[in-house]
């Protein structure tokens, strides 16, 4: 690994990035989003738990009932609370789900649960319940799992699940690069879109060129890359584009991206995002290059 880069895991992969970045991660597991909240004692949980039960309950329904319909225990100390989605329609409930790892919360929410899969729900948190893992500080995770900031899902269950990583680099705030993945595979590969692709990068800046467009593999993962740059009003733009088209109902091979971009913005010179084409393109290699599936993820 480049000096000055650390290691991040993030779902089941493994990414690095330059150690002075700032990180923004979002995580999505069988399509459901997961926010990954403060540290908390029993007492922090309890107090949580109760303000949003108390939240629902104070919620009134045209027919004069409460939102909130139960709360239903799940393992390691985790709460799932359902309520019901519309005034107007018992048939459908939401889910506030808070699971435990360790002294870490990640709430989970749903909010289409057909009364008549209720049962699969609740027997879904709970598996979920069981296997959420902090991970101890300063320490890689290890073994099979989704990884949620410093917590893990360890679980191989196949679902949709997906994560987003946006990086904001130090002394760049021009440049916009971002990570993510999902299960599924995309139906066409990257340069079989590329007509559309070339067009709205830049948006058809003057002096628009192709940098690079070819199969770009990493290690065992298949890939395309297109990188685009232009220049305009004696600024330098970019437009960079991996992509890896995934396998449909693959927790190891999913869809993978990786975009960078440096577009019009309030800084007229390129001071605030790269000197040359060739910085660019070092800090763009050694990211892509560094992304494989983490060992034992799935």
């Amino acid at each position: 690994m480049k000096e000055e880069w650390k290691t991040h895991a993030i779902g089941r992969h493994l990414v690095d990035v330059p150690a002075s970045a700032k990180l923004f991660e979002s995580w999505d597991y069988d399509k459901d989003s997961l926010e990954l909240l403060a540290p908390s004692d029993d007492a922090q949980f309890a107090r949580l738990v109760t303000q949003r039960e108390a939240q629902l309950k104070s919620k009134i329904q045209r027919s004069g009932k409460p939102a909130f319909a139960e709360r239903v225990p799940l393992a390691n100390g985790s709460i799932s609370i359902f309520s019901w989605r519309l005034s107007e329609d018992k048939g459908i409930y939401m889910t506030d789900t808070y699971f435990r790892a360790g002294n870490r919360i990640i709430r989970y929410q749903s909010d289409a649960v057909p009364i008549a899969n209720k049962g699969k729900a609740i027997a879904f948190y709970k598996r979920c319940s069981e296997k959420w893992r902090e991970i101890p500080v300063g320490q890689m995770p290890e073994g099979i799992g989704f990884v949620v900031g410093n917590t893990i899902l360890a679980d191989n269950f196949l679902n949709y699940e997906s994560w987003r990583l946006l990086i904001k680099l130090e002394g760049k705030p021009d440049v916009t690069l971002e990570v993510s993945s999902f299960v599924g595979a995309a139906e066409e590969g990257l340069r079989q879109r590329a007509g559309g692709i070339l067009a709205s990068m830049l948006g058809m800046a003057a002096g628009l060129s192709q940098l690079r467009n070819h199969a770009r593999p990493v290690g065992p993962i298949q890939a395309d890359e297109i990188l685009v740059a232009g220049t305009q009003n004696g600024k330098r733009g970019y437009g960079f584009k991996w992509e890896a088209p995934g396998k449909s109902y693959s927790l190891a091979e999913p869809n993978l991206n990786v975009s960078l971009e440096v577009r019009e913005s309030a800084y007229a010179t390129n001071r605030e995002s790269f000197s040359s084409d060739d910085e660019a393109l070092e800090l763009w290699d050694t990211l892509v290059n560094s992304i494989r599936l983490r060992p034992g993820a799935v």
